[in-house]
């Protein structure tokens, strides 16, 4: 079975190969904070008296009318500016505001406030995030960039969320598509595009800090100063790091500690009026501990102990923007990105460098076509610590491919918007992923909009490359798990609809149904034996095969209400329901994937602006049971929860911030998703100040 908490591979064979059990789990590790004593430090804050200095900062986000929070300009649905209540793909925008106010210290976890997700925490360090259904800790059907710059690894088809550790005060917006972006994306932005867009160095001039802790968040702080280098040149530094206490596990086994330094800098540099220069970087390392090992085999020794894995990484983009006369614009954008993971069962080394063109311009007829050529070259080398490999141990692989998308005025109040991608990459060879999409706005205050697309995920190192003896590699015949070049794409075929209405300053209301149509999932069988030269050994392979197909349906709902100037209220509703069809063995219980995704998930969030600076903010959630399969051990199910998130701060002298967070405060742990650790109570004090 392919246990959704990474990459994880249980196989169960009769007695015509023996029983064999063979794990993987390619996932992210944890480590355990530190409490820090900043309560009693907000409580001897909090009589100082108020400065008038803050009442001209940036106004909050309760303070925005629904008119300005529909007017957001988003980017990931068109590669262009365009308002959030005009797109038309299901999107939703995180901003820097709601980050602040969220209490969330990691990207995931300011992704619970988006609707239609499915966050679960799994571990201290891991999580199932997910749109529209196969919710694993791989992510494996979600593309998610960092400045555009994709984070989606080629081991495993997934992201290593332990690792994107950013300084989310300089988090300008977190733009999440639910629902398929290949068409300008590429490949892998099956259910859904996250684009985690920072401020410019221009916005971020001064100084700033922050730290604080807690039971859970046991420390954590971060530096940041910008400054100016000459005329329309700005640069920030910044450097941060956190130490996170391990999670409660029924079992008593809590090694998921995790801790990670992060450091990295920015410069924006506007050398003449159409021109814009962007040149960035930052590198961590970290140590994350681990529940249970990567790669288990029953019968075969394996590491023990504490389970730690050693991270480090590092990358710099430059970006050039150029607009010329009218509304034409081009943009060059190149980034290399390094990682290494030293995990008790495997190291692996990846470096990645990417080149992307792109260019804009209007037509005649009220037609803005958009079209560019991206390249990207992945060099992976990977070392197996006894129980696993891949063959070869070292590939490079080359990605090359276009797009082009026209948007087409039939009228004022009629859009038709028709693109494709067309890519070749090494493993599943050529690849196009086509959309049409119809915005229609009967009156300003509302819009329909429709979309039919074509997505798919592309093959990884595992599926292609793998090699580990399933069974004692001494005896004969011995279960291999090996790689497939014969293995192809799944395939996404996505029909959606979408409503937005937005009623005076009182209600903004955001409707999305899909019906979504796969082909060719991933299903492990058997394949036929052969006799291995080298060995003389009989080998009984199982291997990757496009044998499960698939529907999910469902639909998100949003509603966004000001009660009063000073109060925004949200409300969320998801439904999913997902029916697969395997052809085969699917030993890896692919079918088992219908019961990792709640059926229904509900979302209150309340922002309340308070007397004398104060701010309360409090987020409710609600998700329905995950019920235990054939493929779960037993007391592995996940029944539904209710939890409750609350945060009070006080923004009030001099920039200075104060604030106190409370997280899954109903109850004193539970279990998110199958297989992991219990979300526990907790409770963590934070100081920020800006200079």
């Amino acid at each position: 079975m392919r246990h959704h908490r990474g990459l994880a591979v249980v196989l169960t064979l009769g007695e015509s190969a023996g029983e064999v059990e063979c794990t993987l789990f390619f996932a992210t590790s944890q480590l355990k904070l530190s409490p820090a004593p900043l309560v009693s430090a907000l409580m001897v804050f909090l009589p100082i008296a108020t400065n008038a200095r803050a009442a001209g900062e940036a106004r909050a986000l309760t303070e925005l009318s629904l008119e300005e929070l529909s007017n957001i300009e988003v980017t990931s649905v068109s590669r262009r500016e365009e308002r959030l209540a005009d797109a038309a793909a299901a999107i939703a925008v995180v901003t820097g505001e709601d980050l602040r106010r969220s209490g969330a210290t990691s990207v995931p976890e300011a992704l619970r406030l988006v609707p239609g997700l499915h966050v679960a925490q799994v571990t201290s360090n891991i999580w199932a995030i997910s749109s529209r259904g196969f919710s694993s800790a791989s992510s494996a059907k979600l593309l998610v960039l960092s400045d555009t710059r994709s984070i989606y690894t080629p081991l495993f088809s997934g992201v290593f969320w332990d690792v994107q550790d950013l300084l989310l005060e300089d988090v300008d917006r977190i733009e999440v598509i639910r629902g398929p972006g290949a068409s300008l994306w590429g490949a892998n932005a099956v259910n859904g595009v996250i684009n985690v867009t920072t401020r410019s160095a221009k916005e971020t001039q001064g100084g700033y800090f922050e730290g604080g802790g807690g039971n859970e968040e046991r420390a954590f702080g971060a530096v940041r100063y910008g400054g100016r280098l000459g005329e329309e040149a700005y640069f920030r530094v910044f450097a941060k790091g956190f130490d996170r206490a391990a999670m409660f596990n029924p079992d008593g086994t809590s090694n998921d500690k995790w801790k990670l330094g992060h450091f990295g800098f920015r410069t924006d540099w506007a050398p003449a009026a159409s021109d814009k220069i962007t040149f960035q970087g930052d590198a961590y390392a970290g140590d994350i501990g681990q529940i249970q090992p990567s790669v288990t085999v029953n019968g075969r020794p394996g590491p023990t102990g504490k389970l730690v894995a050693g991270v480090a990484g590092g990358n710099v983009l430059a970006r050039w923007t150029h607009v010329f006369e009218g509304s034409a614009d081009v943009q060059l954008r190149l980034y290399y990105d390094g990682t290494h993971r030293d995990d008790p069962t495997y190291v692996d080394n990846l470096d990645t460098f990417d080149a992307d063109f792109q260019h804009r311009f209007r037509l005649p007829l009220q037609q803005e076509v958009v079209w560019g050529l991206n390249y990207r070259s992945t060099y992976d080398r990977f070392r197996g610590k006894g129980l696993i490999g891949l063959a070869p141990p070292d590939s490079q692989d080359n990605l090359v491919s276009g797009f082009v998308q026209d948007q087409i005025a039939l009228a004022d109040w009629l859009k038709l918007t028709l693109g494709t991608k067309l890519e070749h990459n090494d493993f599943s060879g050529f690849e196009i992923q086509p959309t049409a999409r119809i915005a229609w706005n009967p009156a300003r205050e509302q819009s329909l909009w429709a979309a039919v697309s074509r997505a798919v995920r592309v093959p990884t190192r595992l599926e292609r490359d793998v090699d580990i003896a399933a069974s004692d590699p001494a005896q004969n015949p011995v279960v291999k798990l090996l790689g497939s070049r014969a293995y192809g794409s799944e395939v996404l075929v996505a029909y959606e609809l979408g409503y937005r209405w937005q009623l005076g300053q009182a209600l903004f209301l955001d409707l999305a149904a899909y019906y979504n149509d796969y082909h060719g999932l991933d299903s492990l069988e058997l394949d036929a034996p052969f006799v291995d030269p080298q060995s003389g050994q009989t080998v009984v392979p199982i291997v990757n095969k496009n044998l499960t197909d698939g529907v999910t349906k469902g639909g998100e709902a949003s509603l966004t209400l000001r009660p009063d100037r000073s109060w925004r209220l949200v409300g969320n509703y998801t439904y999913v329901l997902i029916s697969l069809k395997p052809h085969g063995r699917d030993l890896n219980g692919g079918l088992a994937t219908e019961g990792f995704t709640p059926r229904n998930q509900v979302g209150l969030q309340s922002f309340l602006d308070l007397p004398a600076h104060f701010q309360l903010d409090a987020f409710f959630r609600y998700a329905s049971s995950l019920p235990a399969t054939r493929t779960l051990p037993a007391g592995q199910d996940v029944p539904a929860y209710a939890t409750l998130d609350l945060h009070l701060s006080w923004r009030g002298w001099k920039g200075l911030e104060l604030s106190l967070v409370g997280r899954s405060l109903l109850q004193d742990h539970h279990r998110e998703f199958s297989g992991g650790s219990e979300v526990q109570r907790s409770v963590y004090a934070r100081i920020a100040g800006r200079l």
